[in-house]
């Protein structure tokens, strides 16, 4: 009897040993599944630094580019003032004054439009390139690579093309500023 009860308590033995290496067996592979996920967690933050470092500089160049064009538009509406005190000066008598100031208001009105026009088109294309800056988080959490590669792409040529039209804008006004100085 005593060998069967050893036999019995022997197997018993060798079941809860078996058991216990299962759920041991279990518990490390749940705390490596976690582990991983955990480490997997980093991949979105990172994606969301980066979009969050993108961000400030966009809104970084936006700010810069929109105080350049506010100081542009506040020169051409000091010139366009120093104008028509230039051109009532000149005048040689109040009909002259009165056509010359008439015939400015609409040049006046136009280049404080087109000023205006150009700050606008700053945000503008700053919203753009948030916006696209925004899809390819998304594409890149969501995981598809071919996407996000391809919205990093995308503003990379709109702001060249941008950059591209500002500097002929740039150079049209300073040819054009530049018969007025002389």
């Amino acid at each position: 009897m005593n060998s069967r009860l050893e036999n019995s308590i022997s197997r018993i033995a060798e079941q809860a040993r078996g058991r216990y290496q299962q759920i041991l067996k279990n518990s490390r592979n749940g705390a490596e599944m976690a582990a991983d996920r955990v480490t997997g967690g980093k991949k979105p933050v990172k994606t969301l630094f980066k979009l969050g470092l993108k961000l400030t500089a966009v809104s970084h160049r936006t700010a810069d580019k929109v105080l350049k064009q506010q100081a542009k538009m506040f020169e051409n509406q000091i010139d366009a003032f120093a104008g028509n005190l230039s051109a009532a000066a000149d005048a040689t008598d109040v009909q002259n004054l009165l056509k010359t100031q008439i015939r400015m208001i609409p040049e006046n009105a136009s280049l404080l439009v087109k000023d205006a026009r150009n700050a606008l088109g700053i945000v503008a294309g700053a919203g753009a390139e948030v916006r696209d800056l925004f899809k390819g988080t998304v594409a890149e959490l969501r995981g598809s690579k071919k996407t996000a590669a391809s919205k990093t792409a995308t503003p990379r040529k709109k702001t060249a093309k941008k950059k591209s039209s500002v500097s002929k804008r740039t150079a049209v006004k300073s040819a054009r500023e530049t018969p007025k100085a002389a």
